[in-house]
């Protein structure tokens, strides 16, 4: 099982808030404790926690909706500990990256067990994000060198395969990446028709 992670724990209840410590300290590092809305924010900046456990009510605001708002500029793993019992909670939990909602009382096992899942979760979609943002770069890289090898086989009556080997070479030579060299076949074309 996954251990040692770094949490930070928040709600808005004092007693909550001890058997959440309680339940997780001896398998987790708790970075924060937070009581407020104000404190979690900055817990949150400021730690950099692997996972937040928290509530949703505090006195100067809601737990989930402070989840969601900063899940959008700094997205972590969460898991929302609640007394309510409402579905209509539990899918606004997860419009972003609340992977684990438990109800009160909190039972030690279940909660270090949701960690465990809104860690694990958290991170498939983090690596499943970068992984789109890679495959959206390759296609973007693609189309630029394509567009190269036309324009070099355009201005040099080359083959398709003969325009890929000088900009291949091109890379190479100058110790740069086979898109940096088209994209300097570009520059070079758009200058001319300029």
């Amino acid at each position: 099982m996954i251990q040692n992670l770094n949490v930070v724990i928040a709600h808005g209840s004092d007693d909550t808030l001890e058997a959440v410590a309680a339940a997780i300290r001896t398998s987790h590092n708790i970075v924060a404790r937070c009581s407020t809305i104000v404190e979690l924010k900055s817990a949150i900046t400021v730690d950099k926690p692997d996972v937040v456990v928290t509530g949703i009510v505090f006195p100067d605001g809601d737990g989930l909706e402070t989840m969601i708002e900063v899940g959008e500029i700094e997205p972590c793993a969460s898991v929302i500990v609640t007394a309510r019992r409402s579905m209509e909670l539990v899918n606004k939990a997860m419009e972003d990256h609340v992977m684990a909602y438990l109800i009160e009382p909190v039972v030690a096992e279940d909660l270090k067990a949701a960690i465990v899942v809104a860690y694990t979760r958290f991170e498939q979609l983090r690596i499943l994000t970068e992984q789109i943002g890679d495959l959206k770069q390759a296609l973007q890289d693609r189309k630029v060198i394509e567009r190269a090898k036309g324009i070099l086989m355009g201005e040099n009556e080359m083959t398709e395969g003969q325009a890929f080997e000088q900009l291949r070479r091109a890379a190479q030579d100058n110790r740069m990446k086979l898109v940096e060299a088209a994209k300097q076949v570009l520059d070079t074309s758009s200058e001319k028709n300029t």
